[in-house]
């Protein structure tokens, strides 16, 4: 059990590292890195806009930075000789601020982006060796050399030429995870043009207190301007691990904090059983000790065998925690890979291979190894010195102190397995919600989903073809016509879909985001399309209000998701048919603002998929607002399902209909709704999966523990009740004391447990995000599995002493 529990504890504690750990790949392990926030009244804003950053780069002192990162996946940008013989796709990062001061990177050839090139959005750019070498042939020849930057999504940076001013040549790939996915591929780095808020980089030197980090932004913020500080914003806020994506990782983290914690109560609990179990047994063992004695063994000799017995022991424990360290090794590395690219992608995941070394495994459990041979031979050695100090007589029974101290030991045994034993149920009860959380969508019927993606090489070749294709209107329309030729029922929606990323303005429907606000209430959304079938096809749940009209889209209303409606006007019904203002460019003064009505209320929508957050989102019709919209590829959704025969045909109609209308999307794959389910629930399941194996083994090591303390217990009095039953008892009296003696112990420690309920349901609130009821069923059924496994173990031997004759079991001892 020890070591099954020690396995258990490094594996949620390497998993916890790789999350929360305070370092960069490839940046400089001198600075500690944070996610930079401000603080608002409905809560933290990470999306900070570029004259905060300007502002606090001058204000704070030289040794922090400030930076921002907007980056694209490698299908969506190139670069190529200006002679257009070499082209390589590269993953790009546009950068803001301090960046490369932030990072302090050691191996650069050349120099690196200045935040006055970043401000002035300079035609210079960074790229790292693999891409000098695919373009050049070396890094050398890279420099000073010009470039044709194509940035894919119609952007207005590209395509450009630009000029090389510096080589990266270390690991360094960006301050999002792509060590895990980029690490062998060619990155680039210019300025940043756009003026949007973004998720921004704070670092400072690795020995600097937070104490004193805090302070300067203090500072700092006192000193804005309160045009840039904002209204309603309370201050600057920082926060481990860095991230672009703190809200989820934020809440992975808080999860394997949580699998930490009751691994570690699961740990705790198995050495105070170790303990426990030691004292009682050398307890039972003082008469065995006192024959020996008598027949001529020494005290040295008697310890010596309880050393070579715990010698033993931890050799056998070492092995097996070696065996289980390594299978834990394995079991991680595996389960990070099936947690799939989403989850890899949108959070620190790739942290973890960092700290899933051989120290990290062995150290400790050698450490604690030792320590429990220790206590053993401590335990052991104390009463052996306290026997010889007693009459050389041999002692036939326990003294009743030594009893009392059992019973004490095993009521503390009691309460500490109650606790673990709620913790379990709750545990349990959590992972079963993890793995049925509800998306907003996709949870009924089968569906078809259409993939569509960007046709990156189309556009390099055709850079004026985004601003030449149809409206979406009649993209839609002729997509539908389209489809309808496959299926002639089918039903095809418009709309973002869970599981499709959004973050670029690359798909998903995704149309920007913005402030929404309401009277003094205000909250940063992000804006979609749908077409008015989206809600019905997509088993989207409207929760109050209006869908859209389907023949007459009013580009002035909206739907909303409930925890927006909640932000801004205190209740879902409240907000039907109120009126909202859109700010777009949420960091900028003078920004143009857009009024809407509320036309109906939707529930949020899990875009990222179970285990992240909801994402605030406003939704605007597809024809309504159509000339904001663009389609630049995601999924389009088509109900009934179509079948797998059809398949083929279905992506040829729709090709024919890009070709035509829209040439830079192109579709890229057709898939049901359950897989697409299936595939975003796995991380989920696998999260799942381990807590509540993480619980049942604390309830396990819990109830084991009870079992192996309870019996030793009741094999310390089996004397007394032998010599009891001598004297006349009947029994059932007997049975009655044994049984009912150790359910009052087990009630006591139940009914502490309960005492700490409430304080531990706020803990476990605290850690996984998910509230607890302290005296819920979970609470009670946990409690009465306990009880009952403690009747169990307490019945069968209460059982047979009181069916034995006196002199037999006076002759077992």
């Amino acid at each position: 059990m020890l070591s099954v529990a020690l396995a258990a504890t490094v594996f949620c504690y390497t998993l916890l590292q790789g999350m929360a750990g305070d370092h960069i790949r490839g940046a400089s392990s001198q600075r500690r890195y944070f996610t930079l926030g401000v603080q608002m009244t409905n809560g933290v804003n990470d999306a900070v806009g570029p004259e905060l950053v300007d502002q606090l780069g001058q204000r704070l002192p030289h040794s922090f930075a400030v930076a921002t990162s907007f980056d694209g996946p490698p299908e969506f940008s190139s670069l190529a000789l200006p002679d257009g013989s070499k082209r390589v796709d590269m993953a790009l990062d546009m950068v803001r601020g301090r960046y490369f001061q932030a990072v302090d990177l050691r191996h650069v050839l050349g120099r690196v982006i200045s935040p006055a090139a970043a401000r002035a959005n300079a035609p210079v750019i960074v790229i790292n060796r693999r891409c000098a070498d695919v373009l050049f042939g070396s890094a050398q020849a890279a420099l000073n050399r010009a470039l044709i930057l194509h940035i894919g999504g119609g952007s207005s940076a590209g395509p450009r030429q630009v000029r090389v001013i510096g080589v990266i040549m270390g690991s360094f790939t960006g301050i999002r995870a792509y060590d895990e996915h980029f690490r062998h591929q060619p990155v680039a780095w210019v300025p940043l043009p756009f003026p949007f808020g973004l998720p921004t980089l704070l670092s400072v030197p690795a020995n600097l207190p937070q104490a004193e980090v805090r302070h300067e932004l203090d500072l700092a913020w006192s000193g804005l301007p309160a045009s840039v500080r904002g209204v309603g914003n309370h201050g600057l806020v920082f926060t481990q691990p860095f991230s672009t994506e703190p809200g989820a990782v934020a809440t992975t983290t808080h999860k394997l904090g949580l699998y930490l914690d009751l691994a570690g109560a699961a740990l705790l609990l198995t050495l105070a059983n170790l303990m426990a179990v030691n004292f009682l047994e050398a307890l039972r063992r003082r008469s065995v000790h006192a024959i020996e004695r008598t027949l001529g063994a020494t005290r040295a000799w008697q310890l010596r065998r309880v050393l070579y017995r715990s010698l033993l022991g931890a050799l056998v424990t070492l092995v097996v925690s070696g065996a289980l360290l390594v299978a834990a090794l394995v079991v991680a590395q595996r389960a990070i890979i099936a947690m799939g690219w989403f989850s890899l992608m949108e959070s620190s995941w790739g942290r973890v291979g960092g700290v899933l070394d051989w120290p990290h495994l062995l150290i400790p459990a050698v450490a604690l190894i030792v320590a429990v041979v220790l206590i053993e031979v401590l335990v052991h050695g104390v009463l052996l010195t306290r026997e010889q100090r007693a009459s050389s007589s041999m002692q036939v029974s326990s003294p009743r102190g030594e009893q009392q101290v059992g019973g004490v030991i095993l009521a503390l045994e009691f309460t500490l397995a109650a606790l673990l034993a709620v913790l379990a149920g709750w545990g349990v009860q959590y992972a079963w919600r993890m793995a049925h959380e509800n998306l907003g969508m996709l949870q009924g019927q089968r569906l078809t989903l259409l993939s569509t993606k960007f046709n990156k090489s189309y556009y390099s070749m055709h850079p004026d073809a985004f601003a030449e294709a149809v409206s979406s209107a009649v993209l839609a329309a002729a997509l539908r016509r389209a489809i309808a030729g496959i299926e002639p029922h089918a039903d095809v929606a418009f709309g973002p879909v869970v599981g499709v990323q959004f973050h670029h303005d690359d798909g998903n429907f995704h149309n920007g985001s913005g402030k929404l606000e309401a009277g003094q209430a205000g909250i940063i959304t992000q804006k979609f399309v749908a077409s008015a079938s989206w809600l019905p096809v997509g088993e989207g749940h409207l929760l109050a209000g209006r869908n859209f009209s389907r023949h007459h889209p009013d580009p002035h209303e909206a739907l909303i998701d409930a925890d927006v409606a909640r932000t801004l006007f205190g209740s879902v019904r409240a907000a039907v048919g109120r009126q909202v203002h859109l700010k777009f460019q949420v960091n900028f003064q003078g920004e143009p603002t857009v009024f809407l009505r509320v036309r109906g209320v939707i529930a949020p929508l899990r875009l990222d998929g179970p285990g992240h957050a909801p994402v605030a989102s406003w939704i605007q019709p597809l024809q309504g607002g159509d000339t904001a919209a663009r389609f630049m590829g995601g999924d389009i959704l088509v109900r009934p399902e179509i079948p797998v025969a059809r398949d083929q045909a279905l992506l040829a109609a729709v090709q024919r209909v890009f070709a035509k209308d829209a040439p830079y999307i192109e579709p890229s794959g057709v898939r049901s709704s359950t897989q697409a389910v299936s595939r975003l629930d796995r991380p989920q399941r696998i999260l799942a999966t381990v807590f509540g194996a993480v619980a049942g083994f604390g309830l396990l090591i819990a109830l084991t523990g009870l079992v192996v303390l309870l019996r030793l217990f009741l094999a310390m009095r089996k004397r007394v009740d032998a010599i009891r039953q001598a004297l006349g008892a009947s029994p059932r009296r007997q049975y009655t004391g044994v049984v009912v003696g150790t359910l009052i112990l087990a009630l006591a420690g139940a009914l502490l447990a309960l005492l700490f309920s409430p304080w531990l349901a706020q803990q476990f609130a605290l850690l996984s995000g998910a509230q607890v009821a302290p005296f819920g069923p979970a609470t009670w059924i946990a409690l009465t599995v306990l009880l009952l496994a403690v009747f169990l173990v307490a019945h069968f031997p209460a059982h047979r002493a009181a069916r034995a004759e006196p002199a037999e079991s006076l002759h077992e001892l």
